[in-house]
């Protein structure tokens, strides 16, 4: 028998729509009639005068902006890209091999067993550098954690040079608060990056549902575009509280959040690269608490994904690794496994991997690795698999049904092909009921022997080689930073 060609599984052809025609038309609509008749509240005079230049009507003791129709339409044309992939595809991270990378910016670290949720500390943060220099489930490292002892102001810049210090890994960055800090970051990715690109801060800045741009976020925008960042807007509207109570109203928000934010990009920069976020809640009425990781969230973060991207041109990613749960376990997965459903709609983006608690609040690194053997199962999926004479195996199986073997196991053929074709999963056990009190402390089980893997992943790091020239000119980066931004918290 003569080779089949080789087969594998791709998601391919156009993304599906959740939206028809009439939808779509009329949550545009909806957003354009936001921006242009009632305006957005800009606490920034600095652009308020860019948009008035730009033939927007502005009322500066109100601080809003009424945009004209004509400076959306220019922004979204320079920025929308040529092909705004309408097909959907398997985002080449999806694999058996992934590794993680840290992102975020978490206030909180959560420790498993005890749940024990504190501030992160400056030992916290060289923790979990330790842990991903160590692991080779990352191959990134990342501010996952922000440090409540460095001024908010720096911490940025400290994390990222205790990074360099600690490790030769990739680095990657976090959020930025205060638009003083941008030059100072823009200045270390110089540094780091020794002429090459590399990204030491986070790109998204978001607004304040309805409509509120704050004079710190707009900073951010104009620092972030004057260092060469690229352009991207957030928006996190919280249907029922920050937006209308409905689906479609809490979209047309996230939508015209997103347009205001490409119009301010357009006059500070129409060469820069651009995308957008968003990342929408829903209130729980019966507790009155914002949930992101709900359908009717993921059902608002899709719709305005697809306004966007039909209507506009533009292309937004959705946040649907925010989940709600609050400790790590099947729980918090299961929420962060949920946008699955949506991939059809969506085609492209980031699913979980981040170890996120508590709608970001919390970083847990046994969470991150949970997550990572259910991504790793996900990636198998994604491998698919091959069809030839090998893999179809037709004279074996002949062999086994005229009884010349006691069935597959026994085979030189399984040997040579279990490990390319199944999936093993670092964590999880594919194993039978072993007893009521075994399978009541699975789950804890599991979680203790990951809690015990980052402490001896810890326990084993040793200082690796380091650029120390390099090193020594972030120090100097550091220490300018520490006296010049000082008393930026108490200036705001």
């Amino acid at each position: 028998m003569g080779m089949v060609p080789g087969m594998s599984l791709h998601l391919t052809g156009t993304l599906w729509h959740m939206l028809d025609d009439q939808s779509l038309d009329a949550i545009a609509d909806a957003a354009l009639r936001l921006l242009t008749k009632s305006g957005a509240r800009i606490e920034h005079n600095s652009m308020l005068a860019r948009l008035e230049a730009a033939g927007c009507h502005v009322d500066r003791s109100a601080q809003r902006c009424y945009f004209s129709e004509k400076l959306l339409t220019d922004a979204v044309t320079a920025f929308s890209p040529k092909d705004n992939r309408s097909s959907a595809t398997v985002p080449g991270h999806w694999h058996r091999n992934l590794r993680l990378r840290q992102t975020g910016s978490h206030p909180h670290l959560l420790e498993w067993p005890h749940c024990r949720r504190r501030l992160a500390t400056a030992q916290d943060v060289r923790d979990m550098v330790k842990l991903a220099h160590v692991a080779d489930d990352f191959d990134t490292v990342g501010q996952a954690l922000t440090c409540a002892q460095i001024a908010p102001a720096v911490e940025p810049i400290w994390n990222a040079v205790t990074r360099m210090e600690l490790t030769n890994k990739p680095l990657s960055g976090g959020e930025v608060l205060y638009p003083q800090t941008v030059p100072y970051l823009a200045e270390l990715e110089r540094i780091y990056g020794g002429g090459k690109k590399v990204y030491l801060m986070a790109n998204c800045d978001f607004a304040i549902a309805p409509l509120i741009f704050s004079a710190r976020a707009v900073g951010c925008m104009i620092e972030k575009s004057r260092c060469g960042v690229s352009h991207a807007p957030g928006t996190m509207p919280i249907s029922g509280m920050s937006a209308p109570v409905t689906i479609a109203g809490t979209a047309a928000i996230a939508t015209a959040e997103l347009l205001a934010g490409w119009a301010m990009y357009f006059l500070l920069d129409p060469a820069l690269e651009t995308g957008g976020a968003v990342c929408s809640g829903a209130l729980d009425m019966r507790t009155s608490q914002a949930c992101f990781g709900s359908p009717q969230a993921l059902l608002q973060n899709i719709a305005t994904v697809e306004v966007c991207r039909r209507k506009f041109g533009m292309m937004v990613w959705p946040a649907v690794n925010y989940a709600d749960g609050k400790t790590p376990g099947i729980r918090t997965t299961y929420e962060k496994m949920l946008p699955l459903i949506a991939a059809p709609m969506i085609g492209y983006g980031n699913l979980m991997s981040d170890g996120l608690l508590s709608a970001g609040q919390d970083y847990c690194p046994v969470q991150h690795l949970l997550e990572l053997d259910f991504l790793r199962g996900l990636g198998r999926f994604c491998d698919g698999f091959e069809v030839n004479a090998q893999t179809l195996a037709v004279e074996l199986m002949e062999q086994v049904i005229r009884g010349q073997h006691d069935g597959f196991l026994e085979t030189d053929h399984t040997m040579a092909h279990f490990r390319a074709e199944q999936w093993y999963p670092k964590w999880l056990e594919h194993s039978a009921w072993a007893g009521d009190a075994v399978e009541q402390e699975a789950e804890a089980k599991l979680l203790d022997r990951m809690a015990a893997y980052c402490r001896e992943a810890i326990a084993k790091y040793e200082p690796p080689k380091v650029d120390q020239e390099k090193l020594g000119a972030a120090k100097e980066l550091l220490k300018r930073a520490e006296v010049e931004l000082k008393d930026v918290a108490a200036k705001r």
